[in-house]
């Protein structure tokens, strides 16, 4: 009777700890299927939020692609409307020129600036390749006072222009002209009226000539110092965002170099050509009889 109770009590305590043992594992398999259906959950959202950024992406990029197609056809169609405007500009500028006044110089003026402006967007679309030769900077700076001065002096300020007569740069005189003469009227549209434009060159004989067109205008935002020679991009509302950027890659076909100095008191923009004297000089090709 008494092994019988033994016995009894036995199972009972060999049942008791088989439940418990089945209720730790029942408790890890219910904590393991909480743990991985949480961590799908996740993974569930980690895989929508993916999703929805590579949507967003995908729409970005289409929606880059057809504005990337549209700027290269109206981009296409100012090459063609620049070539239209061109011819009729010479035809003007010359039959000005025959006038006698101070309203024919005007037109003459008026008409250089805009051919100017023309041949920005046309250098703009095509790739720059300078004929490179000897060139008096004193005459070249001359060339642009010839063209700025007249609309200083209407804006009431004042264009100095400093340069050593031996000052001599072995470089593309067209491009040259061009260069400078975007970054004269840049620095005229940001000076004030009674304010200072001032154009310099010096040089080291055999080894740089640096040119620098300085203003007193309220110089260029530090946020918008490393973009200032993007194509598209200005700091005036009424810019195009064409000049420094033709402004560089002349420069560069050059091998030089462009850096700018700014300031709540105005900026300059330096241009160094180093080795100037050993670039390859092109000869124009003679007339023949």
């Amino acid at each position: 009777m008494v092994r019988g109770l033994h016995y009894v009590a036995r199972m009972n305590r060999a049942g008791t700890a088989r439940r418990q043992e089945s209720h730790h594992l029942l408790k890890d398999l219910v904590l393991t299927f909480q743990s991985a259906s949480e961590a799908l959950e996740k993974s569930y959202r980690d895989l929508q939020e993916r999703v929805r950024v590579l949507t967003s992406d995908l729409e970005k990029e289409r929606d880059q692609r057809i504005r990337l197609e549209r700027l290269a056809a109206m981009g296409e169609m100012s090459m063609e409307l620049a070539h239209e405007i061109r011819n009729p500009l010479a035809s003007i500028e010359l039959y000005a020129s025959m006038l006698d006044g101070e309203f024919a110089d005007q037109i003459v003026r008026s008409v250089r600036l805009l051919n100017h402006s023309v041949t920005n967007v046309l250098q703009f679309g095509r790739p720059i390749v300078p004929s490179p030769k000897r060139i008096v900077v004193n005459t070249l700076l001359d060339g642009i006072r010839a063209v700025v001065q007249p609309l200083a002096a209407r804006k009431h300020v004042s264009l100095d222009v400093v340069c050593s007569p031996d000052c001599v740069l072995v470089a593309d005189h067209e491009l040259m002209h061009r260069m400078l003469l975007n970054l004269a009227l840049n620095a005229l549209r940001e000076t004030p009226t009674d304010g200072t434009i001032r154009l310099t060159a010096d040089h080291v004989a055999g080894r740089s000539v640096t040119l620098a067109v300085e203003d007193s205008g309220p110089g260029i935002p530090e946020t918008m110092m490393a973009r200032i020679f993007d194509p598209m991009f200005s700091t005036h509302r009424d810019g195009c965002g064409l000049g420094l950027s033709i402004v560089k890659r002349i420069v560069d076909s050059h091998h030089g170099r462009v850096s700018v100095e700014s300031s709540k008191n105005g900026s300059r923009f330096i241009i160094n050509f180093p080795h100037s004297e050993v670039m390859e000089v092109v000869s124009e090709p003679s007339a023949s009889c």
